[in-house]
């Protein structure tokens, strides 16, 4: 079992809808804070504009851990720091750089540094990419202005992630600022079995 997270209308092909409003396209009433599942249940999680409408991130993250099985994969999309638009909607809390979430890769800590605010979380962060422009507004322009701004948004997307640290830090808001960041990641459970066994020893 997959869930969209936060679908709202357009829920993912494939998977089930959940979210805090009953709409077309929602299967499942549920709040990203405290989800209605199991542990370790679910084989995959999907959510694209969404937890950014939540406050306290942590005990988002939290439940995508719990609920999801060891293996599992997370897919999430979230408005990154230098998007113009973030302000346009009012019930945004919170705007993502590419490492928001090394925080939650305990195989990086000893890399970054990073603070371990969820010591029992263990998230692989396999990929993160950088999108200039999202294909969904795109399209709906004129077929010429489309196809400028898809041309310059693939240029800009390639330049971008081959180094997300460089345009960070440099030149993300001379392009205008990046729409959005998007990450993948696999939930690891043999960690937290582990130190539960040696608890019990």
């Amino acid at each position: 079992m997959k869930i969209d997270l936060g679908c709202s209308r357009y829920k993912h092909p494939g998977y089930i809808g959940v979210d805090i409003d009953r709409v077309p396209g929602v299967q499942v009433l549920g709040d990203g804070r405290a989800l209605p599942f199991k542990d370790s249940v679910l084989e995959g999680v999907y959510s694209h504009h969404c937890i950014e409408h939540i406050n306290d991130q942590l005990s988002v993250i939290r439940e995508l851990w719990r609920v999801c099985a060891d293996g599992s994969m997370i897919e999430l999309t979230m408005p990154h720091f230098s998007n113009p638009s973030y302000y346009d909607d009012l019930t945004h809390c919170y705007k993502y750089s590419t490492r928001s979430f090394e925080h939650y890769d305990q195989l990086l800590q000893p890399l970054t540094g990073h603070s371990i605010y969820l010591p029992e979380v263990d998230l692989r962060l396999l990929e993160t990419t950088l999108n200039y422009w999202p294909e969904n507004t795109i399209k709906r322009k004129s077929h010429f202005k489309a196809w400028v701004v898809r041309s310059l948004t693939f240029v800009i997307n390639a330049f971008a992630n081959a180094n997300p640290f460089l345009c960070e830090r440099l030149w993300c808001r001379w392009v205008g600022g990046f729409y959005e960041v998007s990450f993948r990641f696999e939930v690891v459970k043999a960690i937290a079995k582990q130190t539960r066994r040696n608890g019990d020893s």
